[in-house]
């Protein structure tokens, strides 16, 4: 089975800990759990002005690449804004955990890959 993959946008206050139960949650539901602060934090040098450039542009790529921008968590910040705001301007689905959980509950991948391209569907979506 190939697993679409799935951005985790959360607040940047949001603890290690706490995006790993994300990412499990994700995957445990069918997904590619894609999140930056806990795989690109690890190499990078965010106190550094150019590490902390190519970070942020990273998680641009990332965004873009993923069919799903997944929101976790209840608080905001002006990073989650940013991400939530680029991931619909291009066109991909914004939803939060629960949303994805209500969808496999019908029995449904959110987003799954249909004949003539990606299907969209989507109980709840977060609007910016």
């Amino acid at each position: 089975m190939k697993r679409p993959w799935a951005f985790i946008c959360a607040a940047s206050t949001t603890k290690s800990e706490t995006l790993r139960r994300y990412c499990r949650a994700l995957y445990e539901l069918g997904y590619v759990p894609v999140c930056p602060p806990l795989q690109d934090g690890q190499y990078l040098v965010l106190s550094d002005p150019n590490e902390r450039a190519d970070y942020n542009e990273i998680v641009r790529e990332k965004i873009l690449r993923c069919p799903l921008l997944v929101f976790c968590g209840r608080r905001t910040d002006a990073t989650t804004a940013a991400q939530i705001g680029l991931a619909q301007k291009y066109g991909r689905i914004v939803t939060d955990l629960d949303g994805l959980r209500v969808a496999a509950e019908q029995g449904e991948l959110l987003p799954c890959r249909g004949p003539t391209g990606w299907r969209i569907t989507c109980w709840q979506v977060l609007q910016a």
